[in-house]
């Protein structure tokens, strides 16, 4: 394959999809690093760590909803920078992280940054991108973000195994320095001009009193239980349950990047309406149920057809995943009104709190039982959801007449 065709077109996309390569890279050195530099350089203990990590990651996603309004309000472009900003202030502080009362308001601040930088940044691709367009470079933001997270993996891997101070400290410093240059190339886009909100939408956070989108919004987000499946459940059912190589759950989630990387800008393609995106969503979960009984069927198979079921579950998995992701995105932009884009994409987010808290529950409770049924009740969820897409979606519609007739 061409390496340009992982790129979109010179112009805004193009801008966009390097700004979130250099920021998925130090995403990626980050989130898998800083979990161990917190145990075992600043002496925190485990619990504590999970216990913080989990407060500010919810804290954020509260808080997308009041980001995404001073985005509208105060111009996107200028609202990502800030972001920007304290996001590279608070890696500095949490180089100063001595006790656990210090890592909690640091690790919140962290997370409402990282909050606002995603809020803010999809406000900007609401206002500078159009229709189809907004999906379809979507897509390659997420390519590029696949490629990135994987190099900053591999860097914070290689801190992990040097294990010293200063190798951390190098990871933070490296996540500021991809942050300062992902966000120098942001700047380079068009000005996002200041919305003033339409009577209907003067309301402070209008989106919290538009239950349908907030119904679309859930419905979409609990795609995001397929990454359990893939990271929690996967490997948890490799290794109690069946006679497949143990390492063979890392080897997965390569698959998995590569084909994302590589394959997801065509798999949104048939995204570029309500729905297109509601039919491409429903594929999508029954995907995802079809990949739940695949596993579920490997308990019974020696190691090599154990392991080829896998694979091919894995694929299925990723398949859906990338239909789930476009019709994610059209959903999100084209269900909310373009005056209050970053109100309603921080609402879109509150979706993913569900399958955040629940999800690592529902799929190890699956993989608990040692036994096909496991999987087949998380298929059953799947296959539930995929009677639910049309119904909400076409009630969020009637929210917004001009977008009826595409039902």
């Amino acid at each position: 394959m061409n390496p340009r065709r992982l790129l979109p077109p010179p112009g805004a996309g193009r801008l966009l999809a390097l700004s979130s390569f250099l920021g998925s890279i130090g995403f990626g050195l980050y989130l898998s690093a800083a979990p161990v530099y917190f145990v075992q350089s600043v002496g925190l203990g485990a619990r504590q760590v999970g216990i913080g990590l989990s407060l500010a990651g919810l804290t954020g996603v509260l808080l997308g909803v009041v980001v995404g309004r001073v985005a509208d309000r105060m111009g996107a472009r200028e609202t990502t920078a800030v972001f920007a900003l304290g996001l590279i202030a608070t890696l500095v502080a949490v180089a100063f992280v001595d006790s656990f009362w210090t890592f909690l308001p640091v690790i919140t601040a962290l997370s409402v940054a990282e909050q606002g930088w995603d809020v803010s940044r999809e406000a900007v691709i609401a206002h500078v991108l159009k229709g189809e367009q907004r999906v379809r470079i979507s897509a390659y933001l997420r390519s590029a973000f696949n490629a990135g997270f994987t190099l900053g993996v591999f860097g914070a891997g290689l801190a992990i195994a040097a294990n010293t101070r200063a190798a951390y400290l190098a990871v933070l410093g490296g996540h500021a320095l991809a942050t300062a240059l992902g966000a120098a190339i942001f700047l380079r886009l068009p000005r996002v001009p200041r919305v003033t909100p339409a009577p209907e939408q003067g309301s402070r956070f209008a989106a919290l009193r538009d239950v349908p989108y907030l119904l679309v919004a859930q419905v979409a987000s609990l795609m995001r239980l397929g990454d359990t499946v893939l990271l929690v459940g996967v490997p948890l059912w490799i290794v109690t349950s069946t006679h497949a190589p143990r390492a063979l759950a890392a080897w997965l989630t390569a698959v998995n990047t590569l084909l994302v990387v590589l394959l997801q800008v065509r798999f949104a393609r048939r995204a570029d309406t309500v729905a297109g995106a509601a039919r491409l969503e429903r594929l999508a979960f029954a995907a995802l149920a079809v990949a739940c009984l695949l596993i579920g069927t490997t308990g019974w198979l020696p190691m090599w057809p154990a392991a080829a079921v896998l694979v091919l579950a894995a694929v299925v998995l990723t398949f859906g995943e990338m239909w789930g992701e476009g019709a994610r995105w059209s959903l999100r932009y084209e269900l909310a009104p373009d005056d209050a884009q970053g109100q309603y994409g921080g609402a879109f987010r509150l979706g993913t709190a569900v399958p955040t808290v629940l999800g690592p529950l529902m799929v190890t409770a699956a993989t608990g039982t040692g036994s096909f049924f496991g999987w087949l009740a998380l298929a059953a969820v799947f296959a539930a959801v995929v009677t639910a897409v049309g119904p909400v979606v076409r009630l969020a519609q009637r929210r917004r007449p001009s977008l009826a007739a595409d039902g």
